[in-house]
């Protein structure tokens, strides 16, 4: 879904420059490769049909088959009387469809991935800006305090109280921003919105943030904050996820020109 056409280097270029830029290019798009794989896979991002909570009750989940419940901080279920269990973070084939469990605050809830899914059986592709080096930038990692944590509102509506590691001071644009960084394995996380949220075609659906997912900082704070890198939340795809959205100061008065934009269908 992306063109690029490479420019030709002015006379002060070296030929490691040159060499360097090109390689970052081609990792660029390798990783562009795997997000549209991640995407559009079987029970990629897309298939997703539903997200259903569950009690101590045994109740029935829409399109799966016999009852369904939580149970010693698992998913339990019974079909055709084969029992069902689900740890959290884990995958079940059930047919063609896969369900994972999921336990956000503690609480439990079953998600159903199914390849036949509208939403990803019409999805073409995604469309990205041109990768650019001027949008890979430097930031500076400040630590929060070990017990810190912020409230987050999420696209389904629920507000959770989350762990905050620190904050990435860089200036995006001209604009000095103090971007709310997460925790993740191996980096930081950091959700969000720029003025080119809103940007693209009807039906596109609605951008309204990204996530950035950026390296572990390096010792003397420094951080890698390379916007071409943003990327679309599971919640552009369909509805069935439960995405953070930005806190206010992670909301950018500027536009990002790099990254994923939106989706595209047939």
């Amino acid at each position: 879904m992306t063109t690029h056409t490479p420019t030709a280097p002015s006379p002060a270029t070296t030929a490691e420059d040159v060499s360097h830029e090109a390689s970052w290019e081609v990792a660029w798009h390798g990783w562009a490769a795997e997000r549209d794989e991640t995407i559009t896979a079987p029970h990629g991002v897309a298939s997703a049909t539903g997200t259903h909570w569950l009690g101590a009750e045994p109740t029935e989940v829409p399109g799966l088959p016999g009852r369904w419940w939580a149970e010693d901080g698992q998913v339990r279920g019974e079909t055709a009387d084969v029992p069902v269990r689900i740890a959290p973070g884990a995958r079940l084939a059930l047919g063609e469809r896969v369900l994972t469990a999921l336990a956000p605050g503690g609480a439990l809830a079953v998600r159903v991935l199914d390849p036949a899914a509208p939403t990803r059986t019409s999805l073409t592709g995604v469309v990205r800006h041109d990768p650019d080096p001027a949008w890979v930038l430097t930031g500076r990692f400040v630590p929060a305090a070990a017990d810190a944590t912020l409230p987050i509102e999420h696209a389904d509506g629920r507000t959770t109280d989350d762990p905050v590691v620190g904050t990435v001071e860089v200036e995006v644009a001209g604009s000095a921003a103090s971007l709310v960084a997460f925790g993740r394995p191996g980096g930081l996380q950091v959700t969000f919105g720029d003025a080119s949220n809103g940007d693209g075609p009807e039906g596109a659906g609605s951008v309204g943030f990204r996530f950035l997912s950026l390296p572990e900082p390096a010792a003397d704070g420094t951080v890698t904050v390379d916007l071409n890198r943003a990327y679309l939340p599971p919640c552009v795809f369909t509805d069935h996820y439960l995405c953070p959205l930005p806190p206010p100061q992670n909301r950018l008065p500027v536009r990002v020109a790099a990254g994923e934009r939106w989706p595209t269908y047939a």
